[in-house]
């Protein structure tokens, strides 16, 4: 059985609401910090609904992606969903299909405060050939 947090995060990857903004800050902190790895074009931190916005503004300027949830649980504070980032990059039009994991954090009123988004970071970089060739 899922817990209450484990179905908002459910409720946050459903496809059907992927592109309907306003639910998906229903469920957000006004505090929300999320956190991408520096070395991806939109890595970084971003704070607040604010940063939220930003955010999505540089992802989407770069790729094109849905996720797909693959497996939700949680651990102590933490929901963890492990899934597959599928789309393209906008600049090249390569097609990806990289496994991600995203931990969530949650305030007291059980809106997402915090979000880290883990990758297959050489087969990220690879995808903008940002990584140095091995030859």
């Amino acid at each position: 059985m899922k817990t209450q947090r484990e179905k908002i995060i459910l409720n946050y990857f459903d496809p059907h609401k992927s592109l309907d903004v306003v639910d998906m800050y229903n469920w957000l902190s006004p505090d929300i910090t999320i956190s991408e790895p520096d070395e991806l074009p939109w890595g970084g931190q971003y704070h607040g609904l604010t940063g939220v916005g930003s955010y999505l503004t540089k992802v989407t300027q770069n790729i094109i992606s849905e996720i797909k949830l693959e497996e939700i649980y949680t651990c102590g504070e933490l929901v963890i969903a492990i899934g597959r980032s599928q789309g393209k990059v906008r600049k090249t039009g390569r097609s990806f299909d990289i496994r991600v994991t995203q931990l969530f954090t949650f305030n007291d009123e059980d809106k997402i405060n915090r979000v880290e988004f883990l990758a297959d970071m050489s087969s990220f970089l690879e995808l903008f050939e940002t990584q140095p060739s091995s030859s």
